[in-house]
């Protein structure tokens, strides 16, 4: 399995021989701050902690460019609503 992070399209995605089978999108919405507002796992995928890899992902990519972010998507901020993990990039 491969994580890629397409900025140009503010996402970063999973792709497993190839197949892409997750993603999670963010928005720009002003100076430092981002909108984690999509995630989706292919069907076939599900129940292997994906959507945590890549919040993990795009946590680590605010983390590196001084950015908070706030989670408009329901997993997300049901996520960020359950560990502390985060609670260092959460707008």
């Amino acid at each position: 399995m491969e994580l890629k992070h397409e900025e140009s399209k503010n996402r970063f995605y999973l792709l497993d021989n190839k197949k892409e089978i997750g993603e999670i999108a963010y928005a720009n919405v002003k100076d430092g701050l981002i909108d984690i507002n999509h995630t989706e796992i292919d069907v076939n995928y599900r129940g292997q902690d994906l959507g945590l890899q890549l919040i993990k992902a795009v946590a680590d990519f605010a983390r590196e460019n001084k950015l908070k972010a706030r989670a408009s998507c329901p997993y997300v901020a049901k996520v960020f609503g359950e560990t502390d993990k985060y609670d260092d990039i959460k707008a």
